[in-house]
């Protein structure tokens, strides 16, 4: 027999002997252990899911109970024993949903962090409607004297104030016959706003006339005019930033523009009663006018920090005066740091806010969301202004006397004067 031949015989017998053995195991038997194997297999996987499930419900009782979260049992525990008592034996009728809202306004006001805020989802939408430039309300711009008095500074052309016959000077007394003594420019602003179409009394006094007058107008969708503007001499133009919000950005670049066209060499930059806004948009505008340089630098719960520049590649050349007061701040803050810093401005009136710090939203998962500072900044100096704010180059207090009895604004006088020299 040859090699080939053995070989061969060799291949049979195999082939033989598996065929024998597949005759040996039945298929039922085979199909039979298959099923047991898989159904093993299974119930191990269930006993490790189950595992991974009581593991993580374990983690959340530990989580809330007071090793890692803020609402632990006791807490929970206190909190439905007042709303059961409140149920049951309070004189007065109460909101449920209030109450919790009222819980979780606590919880932000116990940061400490008088800026932390809850908005529910309501609120929180009309605050971005509001940074975006929309609002509903009569077109009338408000400010605070000295003395805590809210006037009236001003009204949008062809607004619904406008059209009642509010003239600027008139101090705000009532609002719907409330009266708003002791509150500030933002509540009162606050009251005067509100649901489209519906009506509101202002009461107010008239100096010029000596009379008390209560005026009615109806509330509208508005778009904010965030940025007025003029040539206040043949080469000095004047623009008026009233807040940082997204409609600025546009509207300042518009006002740049324009009065460049008329002939603006120098620039009066009024951010007095400005009381911030948007990073971006102060960012943004200053970008306009800024030489290369550092605008702000920011610094983190962790201690990272983030410096924000200006290429330079539009750089006003002329003379730069910002005028700024007790209620500059914030963005406001920024600006008049970067331009003052980088030797672009000198600043007239009196010390700003001092509010060097930033706030971010966090969205909740309803739509609500909470405010809280993350940041504090400082000028390009690397001067740090919070609490303390910016002292103005030249100083010079607002006259309101002057002002109420036949306008003159005596800061952009003094502004205009310097720039005329």
């Amino acid at each position: 027999m040859n090699e080939q031949d053995i070989l061969k015989e060799k291949e049979q017998s195999s082939a033989g002997g598996a065929a024998l053995v597949n005759e040996g195991r039945p298929k039922r038997k085979r199909k039979h252990l298959f099923a047991k194997g898989f159904v093993f297999g299974m119930l191990v996987m269930l006993f490790l899911c189950a595992g991974i499930i009581l593991i993580l419900m374990l983690s959340r009782v530990v989580y809330i109970s007071g090793r890692g979260g803020l609402a632990d049992n006791e807490l929970i525990a206190k909190a439905d024993s007042i709303a059961f008592y409140l149920q049951n034996y309070s004189l007065y009728d109460y909101d449920p949903d209030a109450l919790r809202e009222g819980m979780l306004d606590g919880l932000m006001q116990g940061t400490g962090d008088k800026y932390a805020e809850y908005y529910n989802a309501e609120e929180l939408a009309a605050l971005f409607d509001d940074y975006e430039g929309n609002f509903c309300g009569i077109g009338m711009l408000i400010k605070s004297t000295e003395d805590g008095d809210v006037y009236v500074s001003g009204t949008y052309e062809d607004s619904p104030a406008e059209k009642a016959g509010f003239l600027a000077g008139d101090i705000i007394k009532a609002v719907d016959g409330e009266s708003v003594e002791g509150l500030d420019r933002y509540d009162v602003a606050e009251r005067v706003r509100g649901e489209l179409g519906t009506t509101v009394s202002i009461t107010v006094y008239r100096e010029s006339t000596d009379e008390t007058l209560t005026l009615s107008a109806t509330r509208q969708t508005l778009k904010k005019i965030e940025v007025e503007y003029r040539m206040v001499s043949d080469t000095v133009g004047y623009i008026w930033i009233k807040d940082f919000d997204e409609v600025v950005i546009d509207q300042f670049a518009d006002a740049l523009a324009d009065l460049k066209s008329q002939g603006m060499q120098d620039m009066i930059i009024d951010l007095r009663t400005n009381t911030g806004g948007l990073l971006k948009a102060t960012l943004e505008i200053t970008r306009m006018i800024m030489c290369k340089g550092t605008i702000v630098s920011t610094r983190d719960a962790h201690g990272d920090s983030e410096v924000y520049t200006c290429d330079g590649n539009r750089e006003f050349k002329g003379r730069i005066v910002v005028l700024t007061d007790g209620y500059t701040a914030s963005a406001s803050e920024i600006m008049t740091g970067a331009l003052k810093d980088n030797g672009m401005a000198i600043t007239l009136g009196t010390t700003t806010f001092g509010k060097g710090i930033v706030q971010d939203f966090f969205y909740l998962s309803d739509a609500s969301g909470i405010k809280f500072t993350v940041e504090e900044y400082l000028t390009p100096n690397g001067t740090a202004i919070n609490g303390v704010g910016i002292a103005p180059d030249i100083e010079l207090e607002f006259d309101y006397d002057r002002y109420m009895e036949d306008g003159t604004d005596n800061q952009l006088e003094a502004a205009i004067e310097y720039l005329e020299k």
